[in-house]
């Protein structure tokens, strides 16, 4: 038997849509799903979208396709709702929020899903206080490196401290005062666009975060081989990581001084470091792949699908449109002028649901 055969028979083949982000989407086709990607943040979706759809739409989309779905995955990617109307849709579905600390409306709009997925486990509860089914499900990542040891480590990396993101985030105002700071302290590549060769070359990833979160950053730095130095202890970032073992231990958050000190101390001990180093990849490598989170999501919809779980949302619809368009009256609130027709769309699709 083949090593992907092995794989498929764990589970269910399932024809699965993958709305929003398509992270995943190389995961669950490498375990024998079929895969349908919809989404407008990037490129390489089955399906772009310009702008959100009906429910309507979206079937008739699938239909042109002959895509019949066992399962719906709308997994955030920091956008406005795609399809307005999912609470209504005859299959098993499932939200991952990531970006919960900036989109309240998560909470509500998880009520056209039958189990939430919070990559913040601080958020967790807001789910399950609002009678969500709901589980914690942190971010992953690609292992780009092959195993080495230290001295290999040490002789490929010649960049002592890096950071790559996004340098002026709407929702981040401090982070462009901290990267200069902590520059003006120490040495510091600081780049947007792709991570992974800048990454493979860092003895150091600095990350600096919105709110605490665990970003994908955390992850990919591990991923591609290098030592993390993060800026907060929480949203379980004990729980998956061993300070000074498999990632440095957290500078205080804003404080550019702490995270130079961090970092000039680790570099003064660059064997100690390669180990720390390695010993994060072996740890993203073993637990914290897109593979891993693929299995486990496909875990968690098996008895969605077994008991048929979709049928308990449709049983109470008028309820579930009620509260969904919550939702869409939070967003309407919050978007601003220069997205008025997107504005406009969300809150006829909050007024619609008590028409």
């Amino acid at each position: 038997m083949t090593a992907v055969a092995s794989r498929v028979i764990l589970f269910r083949m399932m024809h699965i849509v993958l709305l929003g982000s398509a992270a995943l989407a190389p995961a669950l086709r490498g375990l024998g799903h079929r895969v349908l990607t919809l989404g407008c943040m990037g490129e390489g979706f089955d399906i772009p979208l310009r702008h959100p759809l009906s429910a309507a739409t979206f079937r008739s989309l699938l239909a042109d396709r002959s895509f019949k779905p066992d399962l719906l995955v709308l997994a955030d990617e920091g956008n406005v709702p795609l399809v307005v109307g999912l609470e209504c849709l005859p299959w098993p579905q499932i939200f991952f929020s990531i970006d919960t600390f900036c989109n309240p409306w998560h909470v509500p709009f998880a009520h056209a899903f039958e189990l939430a997925l919070v990559a913040q486990r601080d958020f967790v509860p807001l789910f399950v206080d609002e009678g969500h089914a709901a589980r914690w499900f942190p971010l992953f990542c690609r292992v780009t490196v092959s195993a080495q040891s230290p001295e290999e480590w040490l002789a490929a990396r010649d960049i002592p401290v890096a950071f790559v993101g996004t340098l002026n985030p709407a929702n981040i105002p401090d982070r462009q005062s901290f990267l200069n700071a902590f520059r003006a302290l120490h040495p510091l590549v600081c780049l947007q666009g792709d991570f992974v060769p800048v990454f493979q070359r860092a003895r150091i990833v600095l990350n600096q975060t919105a709110a605490g979160e665990v970003n994908y950053r955390c992850l990919e730095s591990m991923g591609c081989g290098a030592a993390l130095l993060h800026d907060s202890r929480e949203h379980g970032f004990t729980e998956l990581f061993v300070e000074g073992v498999n990632v440095l231990p957290p500078y205080l958050r804003l404080r550019a001084e702490t995270a130079a000190a961090s970092a000039r101390e680790a570099l003064a001990r660059p064997y100690e470091l390669a180990e720390l180093a390695l010993a994060g990849r072996e740890l993203a490598a073993a637990r914290h792949t897109d593979e891993a989170r693929a299995r486990e999501l496909c875990t968690l919809a098996e008895p969605l699908l077994g008991s048929r779980a979709h049928e308990a949302r449709l049983a109470t619809l008028p309820r579930r449109r009620r509260l969904v368009s919550s939702a869409y009256g939070t967003l309407a609130a919050e978007l601003p002028d220069s997205l008025a027709p997107l504005r406009d769309f969300y809150r006829d699709a909050a007024v619609q649901a008590y028409g």
